[in-house]
C-alpha cells in the first residue's frame, strides 16, 4: 500500500487543478452547461492522460476501422471507472452516466464538473427528454459516450445492451463508433478470475477501497479496439441497432473465465 500513497497525493493534486479550471470554464461560459461542455471535454481529456500515467495504466489502441469520425456516439463495454480515463484520453468526449452517480459523494461532483449527461435508469418517465439532450450534443458535434450495459461488469461477457440511449444516434443522424475494452495484464500477470476484482469495479465494492488497492499496483495493460463505424440511419429501430453494435463489441472481447 505504500506505493499507493504518493500516487494518491499526485492524483489528488491533479484533480484539485481540474476542479479549479473547470469552475473557471463554467464561470467564463456564464454557467451555461451547453456552452461549457466543448471546453470541458478537452480539459477532461488532458486530465485523463495525466491520470493514466499516475496510476500506471498502459493503453494500446488497435484500429479496426480505417476512418474515425470527427464526432460520434461512442459505445463501449464497461468494466471499471478507469474506462472513463482510457476513452477520454483518446477521444475528448462527454459521458452519459446515472443520476445515482450524480448523487455519489465526490464522484458526482467530478461528473458534473466534467459536463456529463445524466439519465435516470430507474425511472423511464424522462427518457424522451434525456434522449433529446444526447441528440442535441451530437448535433452540436460533440462526442458522447454511452455504456449500454448500464453498469460496470465482472467481465464474464459483454452483457446485453439497453437500447434507449442509442435512439439519439438515429435522431441526430449520427455515426456510432464502437469501442471494445480488454484489460490484459495486471503487474505482468494475465487478467483472470483470480485477479480481475483488483481492476474491475462491480457489485458492492466501496469505491475508495477499490481505488486504493488499484493504486498500489505497478501497471495495468489495456487494449482499446476501435471498431468499424456504424451508420445509425441504416437501422429501423434502436433495438436492431443495439443488437448489431453489441455483436460487434462482443466479437472483439475476450471473456474473463
Amino acid at each position: 500500500m505504500f506505493r499507493a500513497i504518493p500516487k494518491f497525493i499526485v492524483f489528488a493534486f491533479v484533480l484539485f487543478l481540474y476542479m479549479i479550471v473547470s469552475l473557471c470554464i463554467y464561470a467564463l461560459c456564464l454557467f451555461k452547461i451547453n456552452r461549457a461542455r466543448p471546453f470541458l471535454t478537452v480539459l477532461v481529456s488532458y486530465v485523463s492522460r495525466a491520470a493514466l500515467a499516475i496510476i500506471g495504466i498502459n493503453v494500446v489502441q488497435k484500429n479496426v476501422t480505417s476512418q474515425i469520425p470527427d464526432h460520434a456516439l461512442i459505445v463501449s463495454n464497461h468494466l471499471s471507472y478507469m474506462d472513463v480515463f482510457i476513452i477520454s484520453s483518446r477521444f475528448p468526449t462527454c459521458f452519459v452516466t446515472s443520476v445515482e452517480m450524480k448523487k455519489t459523494f465526490f464522484l458526482g461532483q467530478l461528473c458534473m464538473l466534467g459536463g456529463c449527461l445524466f439519465v435516470d435508469r430507474k425511472n423511464r418517465r424522462h427518457i424522451h427528454k434525456e434522449v433529446k439532450e444526447l441528440t442535441f450534443a451530437l448535433k452540436h458535434k460533440l462526442n458522447v459516450v454511452v455504456f449500454p450495459e448500464a453498469t460496470s461488469t465482472d467481465g464474464a461477457q459483454v452483457y446485453p445492451f439497453k437500447p434507449p440511449m442509442l435512439q439519439a444516434a438515429i435522431d441526430a443522424h449520427a455515426e456510432i463508433l464502437p469501442l471494445c475494452l480488454n484489460y490484459r495484464k495486471l503487474d505482468g500477470e494475465s487478467i483472470s478470475k483470480k485477479n480481475h476484482e483488483l481492476v474491475f469495479w462491480f457489485g458492492d465494492k466501496p469505491f475508495f477501497e477499490h481505488a486504493l488497492a488499484l493504486f498500489a499496483r505497478k501497471r495495468v495493460d489495456v487494449e482499446l479496439s476501435v471498431l468499424n463505424m456504424v451508420e445509425a440511419k441504416n437501422f429501423a429501430t434502436k433495438s436492431e441497432l443495439s443488437i448489431h453494435v453489441h455483436g460487434l463489441i462482443q466479437s472483439h472481447y475476450q471473456n474473463i473465465t
